[in-house]
């Protein structure tokens, strides 16, 4: 008896339009970039975490502390962290309740006590596991007779984490940060495919989601963007398009410095080329050459007699990277005032 095959997918035409897609795209490289938070929190360096509340408080203050711990910029750790047995001796001290952590006055108090400039509290939440269920259609065949559709039902599992940070400045006694963020996961199976995550599993990958977006909000933080090549021969020599097209390998490979050594050898040859100097900008662009990338695709813009979509994604990309690091540097030189 044929097995059931997912009537609606046709595994076959997929795959060949993958490898004609595959074929025609244009080739791409990933570069990392590193972009400045999104918020003014990240003025603040030197900070305290005071316990969350919630009923996932308590992992959540030791994941933030580690969260905040683990920020590096310019292979330095970007805050300073006021350790845990000062921030609890103090406390003690002190006697506040939970709900006063937050009170700007207690903050005022409490952030000049462990010589900080901001303190950071809130709550975290676990949300209840959800499901929905739906079908997918498989297609049955017997080895005799005609075939037919079999629903098969299908389950989607999804936790929630909720976390609601919040940042007191120390010398004004004000809120200068507070967002609710809420990360989620989900697993999803059918009755003849697939396998049910654990709701523990789920649960991590949630709380990971939502303190990264936190994470983006009040640090610097890096993300890949994929940068586009070219590989079409138009204006380049008959003679030169091997040598091209072997360092279009090198770059598909990861050997960019091979690559790049070659499309340069190759532009004195081939000045119709637009491939050539819009590749040579993408070498200076992976190797952190960003001023002289911009000013290569701003060449190639130039000599267009049409726009180009590789280009036009290029000078957008290349001009915020350069806008990234200006605020970066400035991040890092600021004073923890939040100014």
């Amino acid at each position: 008896m044929r097995a059931l095959a997912r009537g609606a997918r046709q595994p076959g035409a997929l795959l060949i339009a993958a490898l004609l897609l595959s074929a025609c795209a244009a080739p791409v490289t990933v570069v990392p970039m590193q972009f400045a938070a999104k918020t003014d929190a990240a003025h603040y360096r030197r900070v305290a975490v005071l316990p969350f509340d919630g009923d996932g408080g308590p992992e959540a203050t030791k994941q933030f502390e580690s969260m905040l711990a683990s920020v590096r910029y310019e292979q330095r750790p970007y805050f300073t962290v006021v350790d845990r047995l000062t921030l609890q001796n103090v406390l003690s001290e002190m006697n506040l309740r939970q709900s006063a952590y937050s009170n700007p006055r207690s903050a005022v108090k409490l952030g000049r006590l462990v010589g900080a400039d901001a303190l950071y509290s809130g709550s975290a939440f676990v949300l209840p596991i959800a499901y929905s269920h739906s079908t997918e259609n498989r297609v049955h065949c017997p080895d005799k007779g005609k075939c037919v559709t079999v629903p098969v039902p299908c389950t989607t599992k999804t936790a929630g984490f909720k976390l609601i940070p919040r940042l007191v400045e120390v010398s004004q006694g004000k809120v200068v940060y507070s967002e609710t963020k809420t990360g989620s996961a989900s697993s999803y199976w059918c009755a003849d495919s697939g396998s049910e995550v654990s709701a523990a599993l789920l649960l991590n990958q949630a709380a990971n989601d939502a303190f990264q977006q936190v994470r983006e909000d009040i640090a610097p933080y890096e993300k890949n963007v994929y940068v586009n090549y070219k590989k079409d021969t138009d204006g380049i020599d008959p003679k030169s398009v091997e040598t091209f097209e072997g360092a279009l390998d090198f770059a598909k490979s990861g050997r960019f410095d091979r690559a790049c050594s070659i499309w340069a050898q190759l532009v004195p040859a081939n000045p119709s080329s637009v491939a050539l100097p819009y590749n040579l900008a993408v070498c200076d662009e992976v190797n952190g050459r960003l001023d002289s990338a911009l000013a290569r695709y701003e060449r190639v813009d130039n000599a267009l007699t049409k726009p180009d979509a590789d280009v036009n994604a290029a000078l957008v990309r290349v001009r915020d990277a350069i806008a990234q690091r200006a605020r970066l540097a400035t991040e890092a030189k600021g004073a923890a005032h939040g100014s």
